[in-house]
């Protein structure tokens, strides 16, 4: 999905991939590319809020924000749930 996306970005605007990443780590500084950066990736790319997400998995709404800010570890279990309802695999988060 993300790949996709991105793929299909650079194809549009002819911009390397250096470049994406570079402004991607100036912009989420030392979260870019932690499990909380990818949870956050993935429900926005979803269109979900914290709320609709928390609804789907059944983890609280003030624990997925302290996942996407990594103040919180995920876990293997909340890991599970989150990439089910996302659909993606969640390894990525781990």
């Amino acid at each position: 999905m993300i790949r996709s996306a991105l793929d299909q970005y650079l194809a549009e605007d002819r911009v390397s991939v250096t470049v994406i990443h570079a402004e991607a780590k100036q912009r989420n500084g030392d979260r870019y590319r932690t499990p909380g950066y990818f949870l956050r990736l993935y429900r926005q790319r979803a269109g979900l809020t914290q709320t609709a997400l928390a609804d789907r998995t059944g983890i609280r709404q003030h624990h997925l924000s302290e996942m996407e800010n990594n103040k919180r570890v995920l876990g293997k279990s909340n890991a599970k749930k989150l990439a089910k309802a996302l659909a993606f695999d969640y390894r990525k988060l781990l």
